[in-house]
């Protein structure tokens, strides 16, 4: 793909890692915001105060990267974005609760037993693998910030050229 830059200075990576950190915040809001009304645990909707934040950050330093590209300050927006990304959709959302929380509790549940999975996930913070919906688009966060990751780095790869 080329390195074509989009009206508004938005170059295809910013767009591409951006656009992915965004799917997997909207995901995890859906995610919580189902699982608060099917356990009827509305402690659960305390991501979107930290995931509507989140994404209006990456969206506004993403833009500000793209507005004074060839200036420091944009570089610095680009880098902050990156770290915001790389620390909250990737690692916090994406790889431990995506990851730990869904794909490893159901792998401990499945193979290892209820027993085991309820010893090492403990309600009511965990709920055993019994919601298809909630369990899926759980998992689903995981290997959305993988791709937010490749996404991410390659946007930053992009800068060095």
């Amino acid at each position: 793909m080329t390195n074509m830059t989009i009206a508004g200075g938005r170059s295809d990576a910013r767009f591409r890692a951006g656009s992915a950190a965004l799917i997997v915040l909207a995901l995890t809001c859906i995610h919580h915001a189902y699982g608060a009304a099917a356990f009827d645990t509305p402690w659960r909707l305390h991501i979107i105060l930290f995931a509507v934040p989140a994404a209006i950050i990456i969206v506004t330093l993403l833009y500000l990267a793209g507005a004074y590209r060839h200036e420091t300050r944009g570089r610095l927006a680009l880098w902050a974005a990156a770290l915001i990304i790389l620390a909250f959709p990737v690692a916090m959302i994406g790889f431990y609760e995506g990851g730990y929380n869904h794909l490893i509790k159901n792998i401990v549940f499945f193979v290892g037993g209820e027993d085991t999975a309820r010893s090492l996930f403990p309600a009511p913070t965990y709920e055993m693998p019994n919601d298809t919906i909630f369990e899926v688009t759980g998992i689903a966060q995981f290997p959305l910030s993988v791709l937010t990751t490749v996404m991410t780095i390659a946007m930053l790869r992009e800068t060095r050229r």
